[in-house]
């Protein structure tokens, strides 16, 4: 991986950091890597899918898989190292993918403005701005990455965020007008060309995901399985903590790593039988 000029002029600033940890302030940070892992997502999309809206569930997930593959291209063709890597002494942390761009800075902007753009009240402010500059500054407490990532992160969260206003209501009136079965088709073409395309692990699990919510999302479309919005606040925090805890028994019975099989069978559970089994359970009126 190569060590860029300016990378040594961050890497003392990242240095000075380490130095001035707090240690009682190391778990918390420690804990915050949390919103940068896969797992963090596995709570998150059943939350909203369940909890709250199966339309903003399905929308959130591909827009975080499309994050997911772009951030990983990225890390993959610039290949920039990490502070961790260049001294590993400095990590309490040690990823194995490569730095630039920061993924946990482009989630943590893109859900953030997210939360800000679509619910415009001060607190959605507070919220969005705190998680965004607690996540990354975490990833530089944590030397795991530069200011540069960051700074990389913002941009391309910016961008995501940006597509998103911009051509979510556009690209869903067109699927909605070519049907439900061209978008079966997209669903399974997409994801398997760029998993035969780029032949990369993490690239394999995400497109797995892929390929199981476009088959369950469209039976469950066709024969109207979907919950309907939750009509108390209990209701759906009991719907999302059965979709959460089934979830994350399928993916820790099945056996292996992260791979695409794995990945397919949560993500057919959580688009194919997450409602009805929380509607079983929860004696709830499937829409």
């Amino acid at each position: 991986m190569p060590h860029l000029p300016f990378h040594q002029q961050q890497l003392n600033f990242v240095i000075q950091l380490a130095q001035n940890r707090i240690a009682w302030l190391d778990p918390f940070f420690r804990f915050l890597n949390f919103f940068d892992s896969m797992y963090f997502f596995f709570v998150l999309i059943p939350l909203i899918w369940l909890g709250f809206s199966y339309r903003w569930g399905i929308r959130l997930f591909y827009w975080l898989s499309f994050n997911s593959v772009m951030i990983h291209l990225l890390k993959y063709w610039i290949g920039w190292p990490r502070p961790s890597t260049e001294m590993p002494e400095l990590g309490m942390l040690h990823p194995s993918t490569t730095g630039f761009p920061s993924g946990g800075a482009e989630s943590s902007l893109f859900l953030g403005g997210l939360l800000i753009y679509y619910w415009r009240t001060n607190l959605a402010w507070i919220i969005g701005i705190t998680y965004m500059l607690l996540i990354s500054f975490s990833r530089l407490y944590l030397g795991v990455h530069y200011p540069i990532d960051l700074l990389g992160g913002w941009i391309l969260g910016f961008i995501m965020l940006g597509l998103l206003v911009k051509t979510r209501a556009p690209l869903e009136r067109w699927l909605e007008q070519k049907g439900l079965r061209f978008c079966l088709l997209l669903s399974l073409a997409l994801p398997l060309g760029v998993m035969f395309a780029v032949r990369k692990p993490a690239i394999s699990f995400t497109m797995g995901a892929c390929v199981g919510i476009g088959l369950g999302t469209y039976f469950s479309l066709k024969h109207q399985w979907f919950l309907p919005k939750p009509k108390t606040i209990n209701e759906g925090l009991g719907r999302a903590s059965i979709g959460i805890a089934i979830l994350f028994a399928v993916l820790f019975v099945f056996p292996g790593g992260l791979h695409f099989a794995k990945a397919l069978t949560a993500a057919l559970f959580m688009s194919l039988g997450a409602s009805p089994i929380a509607q079983w359970l929860m004696k709830t009126k499937i829409h």
